[in-house]
């Protein structure tokens, strides 16, 4: 059986995403957990990407479809408790020691209808507020979950989820943008609601001035809506709260 050590080790050496992911279902399946499924559970504007469940699995695709037609990404115990907690928990214990709705009691049951038994939950908290998890289940079941067991599985998901973001940050990297102090200000305003007229009026530019900032900030940002734009500025510490407010205490 392949070690932690090992498992970072050869994690480390992995030449994408794939290979990770490749690396890190076989040494789970070694422990009895031969069902993996990776996802975010909020946006995660460092990587570019929106939250999403199943950003790599080898769950049964029948039941990653299911699941998507049901909507059970909103109605799952399992990412619920990811947002309450920080500390892994087996899906047995969960539906112990919590109060499950009908619903929320239907998809677990429905899981385990669908081959994932002895599920366990992984929830991983990084930078900004971001959220991924990792959920784990048996295709056979009869595996002993205790606490041991919970912290080595924390220890490889942990390592797993450094690595794959990894990737996909070298994929999609916006963390060397810079805006210039015009587009910084448009930008503020922006996050004020102010539209491009008003902006116009209150920094003495044309309209098509501003515009031809926001578009400068979009493709820098790889933004397509001013929204999004002022979010993923907040996140990569572009602009700041307390800079927002500034244009009101003049």
């Amino acid at each position: 059986m392949t070690s932690i050590e090992e498992f970072i080790e050869k994690s480390n050496k992995a030449s994408n995403a794939e290979e990770a992911f490749h690396l890190f279902s076989q040494t789970l399946s070694e422990m009895g957990f031969d069902r993996v499924v990776y996802s975010l559970l909020t946006d995660h504007f460092s990587l570019q990407k929106k939250a999403g469940h199943g950003i790599a699995y080898n769950y049964p695709d029948d039941w990653m479809k299911y699941y998507a037609e049901k909507g059970y990404d909103t109605e799952d115990p399992v990412p619920k408790q990811a947002f309450k907690s920080s500390r892994p928990f087996s899906w047995e214990g969960l539906t112990k020691t919590s109060e499950l709705t009908a619903l929320e009691q239907k998809v677990m049951n429905e899981a385990e209808e669908a081959g994932l038994k002895n599920g366990v939950g992984i929830p991983l908290y990084g930078a900004h507020s971001e959220i991924a998890g990792v959920g784990l289940a048996s295709s056979t079941g009869g595996i002993d979950i205790d606490q041991n067991t919970l912290c080595k599985l924390r220890a490889i998901s942990s390592q797993f989820h450094m690595i794959y973001s990894d990737f996909l940050t070298v994929e999609t990297s916006v963390s060397n943008v810079r805006l210039t102090p015009r587009e910084r200000e448009i930008l503020l305003w922006v996050s004020e609601g102010k539209s491009d007229p008003v902006i116009s009026e209150i920094i003495g530019i044309s309209i098509p001035t501003v515009r031809f900032h926001l578009n400068n900030i979009y493709q820098k940002l790889q933004a397509n809506e001013r929204t999004f734009a002022v979010v993923k500025a907040l996140h990569l510490g572009l602009i700041s709260p307390s800079i927002i407010a500034a244009p009101y205490q003049t």
